[in-house]
């Protein structure tokens, strides 16, 4: 069913992207791909309604304060998110050079020049002639955009701006998204530090007992060998988790754009956040208009559509006027008197008739632009769908696990009670208490790190909607 329905979302993508493509080709802002054939809800039913990426905030659902000052800071700081900030004020400019082809150049000249004319040019021996010539005048020339031509440029530049301020959307979708599952990687690090030193305190004790039963000649030296290896597999672990504390602090840091040290004290333990709620995330038909990925691409395709227009107008004339007015005069002082003005208006139509089929050559390869761009379209659309489907799998899927987890970690610790007790009234080997120490160890780290991938799996959906959530009222 699932195919059936990516499958059906990518004809109806293509479709809708080839009216989009139509439409750019004419003046004016190309219409929003229609929706309605879409999937009309996910695999899970939807308790939730989506925000715009600027304003939803989804990191503080976590309750996590150093989580949200870090989020502060990197959309200020991280060099990603600079970069496509400027990007768009090129994008911009450029939008606005193309829309300055609407008004008439305007310019001003000044010159002055001095001839000398030899005897033997004028005819005259021993005669020679010699002028000065001051000049002061006023220059305009203008395209007149009566074919439409100035008009696509400026849609054309106007998409790719749109396109600009998409691509910076998902910037700060992926940031943040990186920065929030780093900053898990960092509290799971933690928390697994704590797993193993707790282990090691009960291994010691567990040391302990060995050693006071083996003294008193209850108990053989292997049940002491047994515990001390117990010790220091577990002592083992250490290092590797403070290389992963180490590690996500730098990546961290990266993301900010800051240097470790100045990011205050990461390295204070804090328990991993709690996970919100789970529920479902809207409509696919909201996905297109969320999306920044999707805005992006529907936006290249209305700005290739608008080339297809700009090339294919290279078939029709242009008409531009020239003129000029101004003084002119071989004394200065004349510069501004009788008969020294003078002015010419000059308009222009040109018209390519041949020109080795580069003008057909070029509409070629603006049409083919323009399929590419509407496959990177459907592509986009229906990985997207399919990537938010994922996401709500393994969102839910984890958080089932978590409880499988929790329910398995209780018996181990049980377990482990009742071995020791067992192996302090001599009823058991210390083999046993040693396996139900490793599997408490195991169980713990696994509890960890599937509540950090339920929290990274719930930031996953978070990007792959390309924004966050809040919670209906009941």
């Amino acid at each position: 069913m699932r195919n059936n329905a990516l499958r059906k979302a990518a004809v109806t993508a293509l479709l809708t992207a080839s009216c989009l493509a139509s439409a750019a080709a004419t003046p004016g802002d190309a219409p929003v791909a229609p929706v309605d054939s879409l999937p009309a809800a996910w695999q899970l039913d939807a308790q939730y309604f989506q925000t715009t990426p600027s304003d939803d905030r989804w990191w503080d659902s976590f309750g996590d304060p150093v989580l949200t000052a870090l989020i502060r800071r990197a959309v200020d700081n991280n060099y990603d998110v600079i970069a496509a900030t400027k990007r768009i004020e090129a994008a911009r400019q450029t939008w606005r050079a193309a829309k300055g082809g609407y008004y008439p150049t305007l310019g001003v000249t000044a010159g002055w020049s001095r001839d000398r004319t030899p005897s033997t040019a004028t005819g005259y021996h021993g005669h020679s002639e010699t002028m000065s010539y001051f000049s002061l005048g006023l220059t305009m020339n203008w395209e007149i955009d009566v074919f439409g031509r100035v008009a696509a440029q400026a849609k054309a530049d106007k998409a790719s701006w749109q396109a600009s301020v998409a691509d910076y959307d998902a910037t700060l979708v992926s940031l943040c998204s990186n920065l929030a599952k780093a900053y898990f990687q960092l509290r799971m690090a933690q928390a697994e530090h704590d797993v193993a030193e707790r282990n090691i305190e009960n291994a010691e004790r567990l040391l302990k007992i060995a050693q006071a039963r083996y003294e008193t000649g209850l108990r053989p030296l292997v049940d002491v060998v047994q515990a001390r290896m117990v010790l220091g597999d577990t002592k083992s672990t250490l290092p590797a988790l403070e290389a992963d504390i180490s590690t996500a602090i730098n990546e961290i840091a990266l993301l900010v754009g800051e240097y470790p040290d100045r990011l205050g004290n990461l390295r204070e333990v804090f328990p991993l956040p709690q996970t919100p709620p789970p529920g479902a995330v809207g409509s696919p038909q909201s996905l297109l208009r969320r999306r920044p990925d999707i805005v992006a691409a529907e936006r290249r395709l209305a700005a290739q559509a608008a080339q297809v227009g700009i090339a294919k107008k290279d078939f029709l004339p242009v008409l531009s006027v020239s003129a000029g007015v101004g003084t002119e005069a071989r004394s200065l002082k004349d510069i501004f008197g009788a008969g020294s003005l003078y002015y010419q208006v000059m308009p222009t139509l040109s018209w390519t008739i041949f020109d080795g089929m580069a003008r057909n050559a070029r509409v070629a390869m603006a049409k083919a632009d323009l399929e590419a761009q509407i496959a990177d379209y459907n592509l986009t659309v229906t990985t997207a769908l399919q990537e938010v489907n994922n996401a709500m799998v393994s969102w839910l899927s984890l958080a089932d696990q978590l409880v499988y987890r929790e329910i398995l970690l209780r018996d181990a610790r049980r377990e482990l009670e009742l071995q020791t007790d067992r192996y302090t009234q001599g009823l058991n080997d210390f083999s046993d208490v040693a396996d139900a120490q490793t599997s408490v160890l195991q169980y713990e780290d696994a509890l960890v790190r599937t509540h950090a991938s339920g929290l990274a799996a719930l930031v996953t959906l978070y990007t792959a909607l390309g924004g966050g959530w809040t919670q209906t009222e009941p």
